[in-house]
């Protein structure tokens, strides 16, 4: 019994890995980020029902169903990634930059929830980018438990690939699992 369990653990984590390197690879293209990362979330989360075809299968199907909208949403994201250093750079010269860094800082921390979020939402089923936008804030105003945990797993994401930058080749695929994890099963 305890055998069985160990490689089950030790397939949970090489289907971990085998999603980080599949969204890495769909996300070279820059503006299909955010399609690549809903699909990973789909796959890790038909992976841990033990539901559907192998991993890179599933994969490249759902990247190919959330692909249609997620080109404007990553080129949002990035545009939000943008305003939101010059907005930090420009904060830091001002008055009051000891509170106002802070804030930002704590707002982007949501923007990235909430984007995370929307990607497990598309991939939960949502054809449109737009509704799961909505949808994500919903739930992690609903619940901000949740929200501070994938907060959590997307800082410690960060903190990763900032030690070790090669690891930013699979860390998306255990923040996959986190958005599943923490996002309510619709």
């Amino acid at each position: 019994m305890r055998r069985t369990q160990w490689r089950t653990g030790l397939a949970d984590f090489s289907d971990c890995l085998l999603t980080g390197l599949l969204v890495a690879l769909a996300s070279v293209p820059v503006v299909t980020a955010a399609a690549a990362f809903a699909a990973g979330c789909r796959a890790v989360d038909r992976a841990r029902d033990g539901s559907g075809r192998p991993l890179w299968t599933t994969f490249w199907a759902g990247f190919r169903e959330t692909a249609r909208g997620g080109s404007l949403f990553a080129l949002g994201c990035l545009a939000a990634v943008v305003v939101f250093a010059v907005d930090l750079e420009v904060a830091g010269s001002m008055p009051g930059a000891g509170v106002l860094g802070p804030a930002l800082w704590l707002l982007a921390a949501v923007a990235a929830v909430v984007a995370v979020r929307t990607c497990g939402v598309v991939a939960a089923g949502e054809p449109s980018w737009r509704r799961a936008v909505a949808t994500a804030a919903r739930e992690t105003a609903a619940a901000p438990g949740n929200a501070l945990l994938l907060a959590g797993a997307a800082g410690l994401a960060v903190v990763l690939v900032w030690m070790l930058p090669i690891l930013a080749l699979v860390v998306a695929g255990p923040l996959a699992l986190a958005a599943v994890a923490t996002g309510g099963r619709r």
